[in-house]
């Protein structure tokens, strides 16, 4: 769905870069989980990992091979207005968790690929 806007953090032990939707972004907790259990057999190399990750979330926002829908920024305050949405979504290849914001409560809970 078209200005279903999302940024989801995601973190590694170099530092922080930002992935932003705006289709679909609903599903970006489900799409990060779904990401970060394809790059697992990775999980010993970081930067093999986050192309992998990188790689599924592209594909999963349906936005490969298209010139929008979605895209990558190392800083999320260089993102336009339209897509200043709060973070949504935070994948740790530190840590090996996606967890996300629950809207109205104020904090981040994990997410389950169960």
């Amino acid at each position: 769905m078209m200005g279903d806007r999302r940024i989801a953090q995601i973190v590694t032990s170099q530092g922080e870069l930002y992935f932003y939707t705006h289709i679909r972004g609903k599903e970006l907790p489900m799409h990060g989980q779904i990401a970060l259990d394809m790059a697992v057999t990775r999980w010993d190399h970081e930067e093999y990992a986050l192309k992998i990750v990188l790689d599924q979330l592209i594909r999963l926002s349906e936005s490969r091979d298209k010139e929008d829908n979605a895209g990558i920024v190392f800083n999320a305050d260089t993102l336009e207005d339209e897509y200043s949405e709060p973070l949504s979504v935070i994948i740790d290849l530190t840590t090996w968790k996606v967890t996300q914001f629950t809207e109205g409560m104020d904090y981040f809970e994990e997410v389950n690929d169960g």
